[in-house]
């Protein structure tokens, strides 16, 4: 679709996590590399191949068997393994491949590709020539080593890009999927796009290309119809995909996204899956955003996981689907609704707008499916969602504000708006016994009387 194409996180954007699909910097092909690294100690190269299953659909071959992705963008690989997934989008250097390998995940590995909406030029010669000779120095040195799954030729290079941009961008990926499979044959080669709506002119020009990356939130709904209305005839791979983005939801009065709560977006996880993945003849795999925790609008929109660790229902849903069973110990919920407000006094005509130093009642309704007791915490925050980042590119933090939180009893908590006019968030968190944890939050405003 055309600009604004869907501004979703990207997994090379700074986050508390391990590794990133974008690790490269045109630099490297100025150091001093071997042209290639042996494979890891004990383990052979991996030959992965794209093959015709029986009914027509596709499949991985790696080396030899079926693999089906499983994967997940960032966090330690030991709770993704424990989770039932097998892979990362990645990069790096070969001691970050050597510890993924021996934990049993394979890496789709993320060669970095310039955006002409950060200033990459594609007319210039030079610059696209020295790129492809950066990335085929990445392919060169690790091609060998067993963890390499397939190579993905940037994240989202086309987002915001002019149609004189994009057709230099495809003509120069094209370039280098046919120049990585020169060197490298044992291994597919991808790119990754901001989800389907420039298909149709990767298909018509990067016919090199073995199959496609494709990142998708609330569109995961209309995926293959998408792929398929594009005529992309080849295999795909969903490489990000998570809950509904802050470009998808309704917002405020006041112009600000309404984030779901984990409950809604757990709910939706499952839906997702099971609509673009799952049972898809096209769909090798998905890589699911983000197994981890990251400041996307909020500090809680995008991961799985709260910024102390705990994991939140959506990382239950996808250990469903990559077991084929529920945890043991499932995370708390919210609702029905998210959080319930009510002013002491001060309250204006507009919903969730306050005068400043109103104080607030808030609630909500949580519960656990194994009946566990639940602690409730809360929060206030200046709200950031209005910051004008797009693609997963970095975004201030906001943090508590002291004293605003008054009282907290059970389920319910007394806060007050800030005296200074302005945007906030409420947040909650729930977590049982075991650390699993459930997260909803409400924007308000603070709203002087002359402006109301």
């Amino acid at each position: 679709m055309s600009q604004p194409t869907e501004p979703r996180p990207s997994a090379s954007s700074p986050a508390t996590f391990l590794f990133s699909p974008a690790l490269l910097v045109l630099a490297l092909s100025a150091l001093s590399l071997p042209a290639q690294d042996p494979p890891a100690a004990g383990g052979e190269p991996s030959v992965v191949r794209i093959a015709r299953k029986p009914d027509g659909g596709f499949q991985l071959l790696r080396n030899g068997k079926p693999y089906f992705i499983k994967g997940g963008g960032g966090r330690d690989p030991a709770t993704l393994l424990a989770a039932g997934g097998n892979s990362v989008r990645g990069g790096g250097d070969a001691a970050n491949l050597d510890r993924l390998h021996a934990a049993g995940i394979s890496v789709q590995y993320g060669l970095s590709i310039g955006k002409p909406r950060q200033g990459f030029d594609y007319s210039n010669k030079e610059a696209v020539a020295k790129q492809l000779d950066a990335a085929l120095a990445v392919v060169k040195r690790f091609k060998n080593h067993p963890a390499i799954l397939a190579w993905a030729l940037g994240n989202e290079s086309e987002l915001s890009a002019k149609e004189t941009d994009r057709l230099l961008l495809w003509a120069a990926l094209e370039d280098l999927a046919r120049a990585i499979k020169a060197e490298d044959p044992n291994h597919p080669v991808i790119t990754v796009l901001a989800g389907a709506s420039r298909l149709a002119e990767v298909k018509k020009l990067c016919p090199s290309l073995d199959a496609i990356g494709l990142n998708a939130y609330g569109s995961m709904l209309q995926l293959p119809e998408a792929v398929a209305a594009a005529g992309w005839d080849k295999p795909y791979i969903v490489t990000e995909f998570g809950p509904r983005g802050h470009w998808e939801v309704a917002k405020t009065p006041w112009g600000l996204p309404i984030e779901d709560s984990s409950t809604e977006k757990a709910d939706f996880y499952l839906k997702a899956y099971r609509h673009a993945v799952e049972g898809r003849p096209q769909a090798l795999g998905a890589y699911v955003f983000l197994w981890g925790n990251k400041q996307e609008k909020t500090h809680t929109w995008y991961g799985m996981f709260l910024p102390d660790g705990s994991p939140t229902e959506a990382a239950d849903v996808m250990t469903y689907f990559w077991t084929g069973k529920w945890p043991a110990n499932r995370a708390p919920r919210i609702g029905p609704g998210k959080i319930k407000i009510a002013a002491e006094s001060g309250a204006t005509d507009r919903e969730n707008e306050f005068l400043p130093g109103t104080k607030l009642r808030c609630s909500i309704t949580p519960s656990d499916p194994e009946g566990d007791p639940l602690k409730v915490a809360w929060d206030l925050r200046v709200d950031v969602s209005d910051n004008p980042s797009s693609g997963g590119d970095r975004e201030p933090a906001s943090v508590p504000i002291d004293g605003a939180v008054l009282s907290t009893a059970g389920n319910e908590a007394r806060i007050q708006v800030p005296d200074k006019p302005g945007n906030y968030r409420i947040f909650v968190y729930v977590r049982d016994p075991a650390g699993k944890a459930a997260t909803a939050n409400v924007p308000i405003r603070a709203v002087p009387p002359a402006a109301r």
